[in-house]
């Protein structure tokens, strides 16, 4: 008897924590993607490699996959999210499911500057938003430095390699230098308040909903730190039903369906909580979902089948190896190197870690390609 599959867009780290939760609910799980990627080193999943394939082919070959019995679809980056927005109609047409909120919500979500103004408009603390023409900047007077300039549309769409995630601006002459890095790589900023000199925790809220029915826990980037404004290469599970109650606010306010990463970032000086930005997908710590009783593809596949009696909301820690030996190591940024994390705060935390982004004991040809190439 043939299982269902889940057709994941996607072969990053990402979605090679989709594949091994598809497998834990007995799905067939299918990647598909035109870049070469982590997850088609598993031996857990079927692998579609499109490679130059134009997004009409690739639409051509989900909907070939479709006609292979119940399916599903899943989008596990903003590329392609992007994808499925284009290509609603045919993909919703022919798959049972797809797992991802409306376009309204996705655009929201996706896009940096509706996200601010919908922050503004529902009173949801969020960095304040700075809005100028580029070529021609306002006096200092009216712009209060620090800023924080991102990409418009998300760093994995356009630019990849050529611009930073984030990065601070602390006067007029590095603002000008940040918006030249940008129009170098012909992506749009966004500017907005910064926090990096705060005191922050960084906190993210995993979730998934489906109507009434909602699934959530939070995890604090430990590695590293909120000022090199990277992904999470050490994160561990934590309670906290304040941030958790704000992301679980929000998703209700803004009627979200699907699996979903809240970034927030807290002030400890003032015990304020600003919500940075939602992740309409699941993400890189995806892992730590299942790792810690939080099936978020049941939620969405079969709620009522869902067990709460397994979740935890500590004691789990995510390492993704690779990553956080330059975190620690590297000249630039490693916080070992440079004397701010002990070298035996290092190996403890090491020796903590209980959920990786590679390794995992009945798939381990991801982490053993990894470290070959590292």
């Amino acid at each position: 008897m043939s299982r269902n599959r889940l057709i994941i867009l996607g072969a990053s780290v990402t979605a090679l924590a989709v594949v091994r939760n598809a497998v834990a609910n007995n799905l067939e799980p299918v990647l598909l993607d035109t870049l070469d990627g982590i997850a088609f080193r598993s031996s857990l999943a079927q692998s579609i490699f499109c490679n130059g394939s134009s997004d009409s082919e690739v639409l051509q070959t989900l909907l070939e996959l479709s006609q292979s019995g119940v399916c599903s679809l899943i989008a596990t980056s903003d590329r392609w999210i992007d994808f499925l927005v284009s290509n609603r109609p045919s993909l919703e047409q022919a798959y049972d499911t797809v797992l991802q909120a409306s376009d309204d919500v996705l655009k929201v979500c996706t896009d940096k500057l509706l996200f601010a103004h919908w922050c503004d408009e529902n009173n949801v603390a969020a960095p304040r938003l700075y809005q100028f023409d580029t070529q021609d900047l306002p006096s200092d007077a009216e712009l209060n430095y620090p800023l924080l300039l991102r990409p418009y549309k998300g760093v994995m769409n356009a630019g990849a390699g050529l611009v930073p995630k984030a990065i601070e601006a602390t006067d007029r002459a590095s603002l000008q230098q940040c918006l030249k890095t940008f129009r170098a790589g012909q992506v749009q900023p966004i500017v907005t308040q910064s926090l990096l000199g705060l005191n922050l925790t960084q906190y993210s809220v995993g979730l998934a909903r489906n109507g009434e029915q909602m699934v959530s826990f939070v995890a604090e980037k430990l590695r590293p730190v909120a000022d090199q404004c990277a992904v999470g290469s050490y994160v561990a599970l934590r309670e906290n039903p304040t941030v958790e109650k704000l992301a679980r606010d929000v998703a209700n306010r803004i009627d979200y369906f699907g699996i979903a990463e809240f970034e927030i970032l807290h002030a400890k000086e003032t015990g304020e909580n600003y919500l940075i930005e939602i992740n309409a997908r699941p993400w890189i710590q995806y892992e730590l979902g299942p790792r810690s009783g939080h099936n978020l593809l049941q939620v969405l596949l079969d709620a009522s089948a869902y067990d709460s009696s397994r979740e935890r909301k500590s004691g789990i820690h995510w390492l993704d190896f690779n990553d956080d030996l330059f975190n620690c190591f590297s000249r630039s940024v490693g916080v070992v190197r440079r004397g701010e994390v002990s070298l035996v705060s290092y190996f403890v935390s090491l020796l903590r870690a209980n959920a990786f982004a590679k390794w995992h004991l009945k798939d381990q040809r991801p982490f053993w390609r990894a470290l070959v190439n590292q």
